[in-house]
């Protein structure tokens, strides 16, 4: 990981002076759906795997950590104190999670959170500890969509919650934005998953859980677009910086005076014809003189 568009850009600057590949990770806004799920085991495996992949990682400190969540305005608050009790259960005491980073990156979640109007928006969390570097799991539900904490990559343990009236909203909400790295969906439903994979671009979909993609050597991770570009782990690492040589090789044993000047002959043209349009059944008709 690099960081952000601005930090890519630099790369890429000093990179092209030496006209050198790179490949750029440069993280972003994750969003998460969540979909009504009907049975209470299955949401309660969701909110499991969605705090593991919120809090549980470096408190939030990670590129393809969770950013954001989207969910129906009906199942919000239902979503809302299952991830409460949940927080609850699984983090006991404050040295159960992460501390954040250094002071810098301390000072600036805090800010997030000193605009009045995101702080009007928490409904769980809050509390920070300066001599610890410690924020406690914050959830916010509806901090406005022009504030920092929804416009910057928060990378730490603040939770922003985006009600939709219908949960298909959540695709026009996610395609409006900067590409991010990773797409994560709770749902049973195949329809909803196909529109997620078909009509959002990310650097990867993962449906019913999330940031485990990334233990995987045996598929592509990487960004696309302000989330960066080039896709790396075992062999895809191997072949981003490799160049595949082309060899092409020919015998001396055919000839074909078409494709030479004059070109005034008819037949010739439709020869070149039959080779553009990769037609090579009629050019094979038509050297046999079969068809012109």
């Amino acid at each position: 990981r690099l960081g952000g568009a601005r930090v890519g850009r630099i790369i890429m600057t000093k990179a092209a002076k030496y006209l050198t590949p790179v490949a750029l990770e440069l993280g972003s806004k994750c969003p998460c759906i969540v979909d009504w799920l009907d049975s209470k085991r299955d949401s309660q495996v969701a909110v499991n795997r969605i705090i593991g992949a919120k809090w549980s990682t470096c408190a939030g400190q990670a590129c393809i950590a969770i950013d954001y969540i989207l969910v129906e305005e009906q199942f919000a608050p239902i979503l809302i104190e299952l991830l409460k009790s949940t927080l609850e259960r699984l983090f006991t005491k404050p040295e159960d999670m992460a501390r954040i980073l250094n002071e810098r990156q301390f000072n600036r979640l805090c800010g997030l959170l000193e605009d009045h109007k995101v702080s009007r928006s928490i409904v769980h969390g809050g509390d920070v500890d300066p001599k610890t570097l410690s924020i406690e799991p914050t959830i916010l539900l509806n901090p406005p969509l022009d504030s920092d904490v929804m416009t910057e990559e928060i990378f730490g343990p603040l939770l922003p919650i985006i009600t939709v009236k219908k949960i298909e909203d959540s695709i026009e909400f996610v395609s409006s934005r900067p590409k991010p790295l990773a797409i994560y969906a709770f749902t049973t439903s195949e329809a909803l998953k196909q529109r997620i994979v078909r009509e959002t671009s990310s650097g990867s979909v993962t449906f019913n859980d999330a940031i485990v993609q990334y233990g995987l050597e045996s598929i592509p991770f990487g960004g696309v677009g302000q989330s960066g570009f080039g896709q790396y782990h075992g062999k895809y690492s191997f072949e981003m910086f490799s160049h595949k040589k082309a060899v092409f090789r020919r015998s001396f044993l055919l000839e074909f005076m078409f494709r030479y000047p004059p070109w005034n002959d008819d037949s010739k043209l439709a020869l070149l014809r039959h080779v553009f349009r990769y037609d090579y059944v009629s050019l094979f008709l038509a050297l046999l003189g079969l068809r012109r």
